[in-house]
């Protein structure tokens, strides 16, 4: 049997070439898909552009796992000059088709994993809400200067959770955003807290739904729990890719 297909969802953003045209163009880190590999599982990049792929129900029939990847480079000063800015505002494109292929994936039972950026769209898909702005909410300052390999902040982890089963109690991740889930969705629980009160991950009651707000595809050699989010990840599309027709 070969092992499970996990789609990784791609930035996208339309971008001046050096030939002085325009062009939609496609970046995601290629860590992501490394992490997917270590685990065991195949990556697939997902398109994020309407025109560039196939309808979200034929993407989802290719994949047993869908990972929604952290966003592209916003600059801080969006955020100064779009006053509360919606998750849909800093990628129009991207959001709606990554929030069709959730509303489509979780019903059907598709293994999710939504980190960083990712972790934001599961919750909003699914009925949850979003601080637009950490920063005008009055929080310090969350998008770290260091390396992504370094952590800078500590989460607490609820007992009795996934994380908390891989992690331990607490855990220093690292840090690179501006926004944050304020609500899980129904049927999902905030699972890990930042050291100032922030939700840093959310999980599913029923299963394998996770988010999470750092990136632990960098932290993987820091402690064996980063690894158990994609090992335990892509074991769920493999028994999904079992199970189905």
């Amino acid at each position: 049997m070969r092992p499970p297909i996990i789609g990784i969802t791609v930035h996208v953003a339309e971008v001046a070439a050096k030939e002085g045209h325009s062009e939609w163009r496609f970046q995601v880190a290629a860590r992501y898909a490394e992490a997917v590999s270590e685990a065991g599982g195949v990556p697939l990049l997902v398109p994020t552009h309407a025109a560039a792929c196939r309808s979200p129900k034929d993407l989802l029939g290719a994949v047993d796992g869908l990972l929604l990847s952290g966003g592209g480079s916003i600059p801080g000063q969006y955020f100064l000059d779009h006053p509360n800015p919606s998750l849909r505002d800093t990628n129009p494109e991207r959001y709606d088709l990554e929030t069709e292929l959730v509303r489509l994936a979780w019903p059907e039972n598709v293994p999710l994993l939504g980190i960083c950026r990712g972790h934001q769209t599961i919750a909003e898909a699914l009925g949850g809400t979003i601080v637009p702005d950490l920063r005008r909410a009055g929080a310090r300052n969350h998008y770290q200067t260091e390396p992504p390999t370094t952590a800078t902040h500590q989460v607490e982890l609820v007992r009795g959770s996934a994380l908390a089963g891989w992690l331990g109690g607490a855990a220093t991740v690292n840090s690179f955003h501006r926004q944050v889930v304020d609500r899980p969705p129904p049927g999902w629980r905030a699972t890990a807290v930042s050291d100032d009160g922030w939700v840093e991950a959310i999980e599913a009651e029923d299963g394998f739904g996770l988010g999470v707000q750092f990136h632990p595809e960098w932290l993987t050699d820091r402690h064996p729990g980063f690894r158990r989010v994609f090992e335990e990840f892509v074991a769920a599309a493999t028994r999904r890719r079992v199970s189905r027709p």
